[in-house]
């Protein structure tokens, strides 16, 4: 039986309740699952904000109308009874991945969060100070993967939670089963394990750190210098750097062990050594995938000023403020 609207938003009304909590029960069909545990949960109004923006994403692509344009990320479902090398297995889904969005193994990754995002991954990233928190990952059909940063990390920190993060939904998607994340995944279990290696391969290619290494250090013993040209080469931290330089026998480990003594002479909480530019995360928000549907909807008159306000999760005012902004770019443009 069709619903009476007008009926509908009395009762909300009166109810002092959103509309759409009396389609709760399609929500739930589409509810974000998370995987059974997780390195570290975020508080709960965290969480709910994480869950708003991933519906408000998925609601933002119906309305402009480009819902499922975008193939969802592949499915390479670990199964421990196949694949019994699982850290071999994460190299040559690193590997795979990277020949499929076109990187190869031997180009550094410019943004990996506009690489993402122009994949359909949906990014949502909120400030936790003082915690040790640094990322969660969720998926359903029809929202895709999506995935929670914590934006008080370090840029090094944020790519590398990302990417991990992106490795659980790509290796181990059998495991989001559950409607909420639960603690209890030990550091060195073997699921953290195998997206530590996707995360390294991805984003530090075996044959292009080989090709880095002999193009810009050659025979000479590494030196600081040469770790800060080419972490920010690959956007990464020194200490994975230098792990990985170690791991695939491109130093001596007491070469490693030399220069992580070094760096920690000057290592801060919170803070890398030798930092790059966080302009890179500043580009790709400014014009994300999800500012520009948001953007799009709003200025061809898809939504109202209120409910661009309940998608971006801002007030009435801030709102009109972006609407205002958004119009004046139009018309610069238009000039």
């Amino acid at each position: 039986m069709a619903i009476d609207s007008s009926k509908l938003l009395s009762a909300a009304r009166i109810l002092g309740r959103p509309v759409g909590d009396f389609f709760k029960e399609e929500q739930d069909e589409m509810a974000l699952m998370y995987r059974a545990a997780a390195d570290a949960i975020a508080p709960s109004d965290v969480r709910l904000h994480f869950e708003q923006f991933c519906r408000a994403y998925r609601e933002l692509e119906e309305i402009v109308g480009v819902a499922d344009s975008l193939l969802p990320p592949p499915d390479y479902t670990y199964n421990p009874a196949v694949q019994s090398k699982p850290l071999q297995f994460s190299t040559q889904v690193a590997h795979s991945e990277r020949d499929g969005l076109g990187l190869g193994q031997l180009k550094p990754i410019e943004n990996l969060f506009r690489l993402f995002d122009d994949r359909g991954i949906k990014i949502y990233r909120h400030s936790m100070e003082d915690s040790e928190f640094f990322g969660l990952s969720a998926f359903s059909p029809e929202y895709g993967a999506c995935i929670f940063v914590n934006a008080a990390n370090t840029v090094e920190r944020q790519i590398f939670s990302l990417t991990h993060e992106y490795g659980h939904s790509l290796m181990h998607r059998s495991f989001y089963k559950s409607p909420a994340p639960a603690a209890g995944l030990a550091k060195d279990h073997e699921l953290e394990l195998m997206a530590n290696q996707f995360a390294a391969d991805f984003l530090v290619p075996e044959p292009s750190l080989r090709e880095v290494y002999l193009r810009d250090v050659g025979d000479k013993q590494i030196g600081i210098e040469d770790i800060v040209h080419v972490k920010r080469l690959f956007r990464v931290s020194a200490k994975m750097l230098i792990q990985r330089l170690s791991d695939l026998n491109l130093i001596p480990k007491a070469d490693g062990l030399r220069l992580l003594q070094e760096i920690e002479k000057h290592h801060q909480p919170k803070k890398e050594f030798a930092p790059p530019s966080g302009e890179l995360i500043e580009e790709w928000e400014g014009n994300s995938r999800f500012m520009h549907l948001a953007k799009r909807a709003a200025l061809g008159g898809m939504l109202s000023l209120g409910k661009l306000a309940e998608l971006m999760d801002v007030p009435l005012l801030e709102a009109r403020r972006l609407m205002q902004s958004w119009r004046k770019e139009i018309s610069f443009a238009q000039a």
